[in-house]
């Protein structure tokens, strides 16, 4: 028997009201076949290189998910996993969050999943941006671990990174040690006083860039507070850490410019050479002590600091 006016009316209502919603929203039959798309379903397939006969009514969404998993989509398959929960009634929802990048913008979306509790039972599968949000809890996770002035890794950083790479792994070979270099500014204080703050900030920022143009990628540099930095060297011998030492002291004893003068700020540059399972507490200890012996020997006027 034909569907009778109210019906249509009806079934029009509800395409509408799908098509107004803003997230990617499909509606699925109790065996996972799509039955239904909204306009942003559609528009988000075909800016992601898709088409309807892949994606669009009459497809199964739990194929799509399992050739995507079978591509080596982690997230693919967790999809999948929710939402076979939900079609079997063994949950009332699956979210999962999955980065979803273009070529050009980076994105993230969550998955929403939910059943229909109507007799005819079936889900509706949602995409939600969630971009927003995602940037702005890595803005302020970088915010936390970073000095604001250099960019640099701060203390926090510095110290994680310095665990992870004395933590001992399979296949360590016994020349794989970690390279410690604590580094502090000499008579840094004097820039701030003679020239002011700006000129310092001058000054810890050259150093910086100084000491990115030293170090290899694994390396990670950090500011460790004033006028203090420290570098990780992961996976180093003992002369390619001296070498690294006396480079750096070299690159920092180069004047900097500050008020059309030039300026001479020296650093003391001390290094340990840590072995896997070694402390944070103490690596980091022996490399400042190191650097206290070479800031006393440079005072005392000893040659060679």
């Amino acid at each position: 028997m034909p569907a009778g006016p109210n019906a249509l009316v009806e079934s029009d209502f509800a395409s509408e009201v799908l098509d107004a919603l803003p997230d990617a929203t499909a509606v699925l039959d109790p065996s996972g076949v799509i039955i239904q798309v909204n306009r942003a379903w559609r528009m988000f397939a075909l800016d992601n290189g898709g088409a309807p006969e892949s994606t669009g009514v009459g497809v199964s969404y739990l194929d799509v998910c399992a050739r995507s998993a079978a591509g080596g989509c982690t997230d693919a398959q967790d999809v999948y996993d929710g939402l076979r929960e939900v079609l079997a009634g063994r949950t009332v929802e699956s979210d999962r969050e999955y980065p979803c990048p273009s070529p050009t913008v980076r994105r993230w979306f969550n998955s929403r999943i939910t059943p229909i509790s109507a007799p005819t039972g079936g889900a509706v599968v949602s995409h939600v941006n969630i971009s927003r949000r995602i940037q702005l809890e890595h803005e302020l996770a970088h915010r936390a671990s970073h000095d604001p002035l250099t960019g640099l890794g701060n203390r926090l950083l510095f110290a994680e990174e310095l665990e992870r790479a004395l933590t001992p792994r399979a296949g360590r070979t016994p020349e794989a040690d970690v390279g410690v270099i604590y580094i502090d500014l000499d008579d840094f204080k004097a820039v701030n006083d003679t020239y002011g703050h700006g000129a310092g900030d001058e000054v810890l920022l050259t150093a910086a860039h100084r000491l990115r143009t030293l170090v290899r990628p694994q390396d990670a540099v950090a500011r460790l507070g004033g006028d203090e930095f420290a570098v990780c060297a992961p996976r180093i011998t003992s002369g390619a850490l001296s070498g690294l030492s006396r480079r750096i002291d070299t690159v920092l004893a180069e004047p900097h410019r500050v008020h059309g003068r030039l300026v001479r700020v020296d650093g003391s540059v001390g290094a340990h050479l840590a072995v896997p399972g070694e402390s944070v507490a103490e690596a980091t200890r022996l490399a400042d002590e190191a650097m206290y012996r070479v800031k006393y020997l440079r005072r005392a006027g000893v040659p060679g600091r």
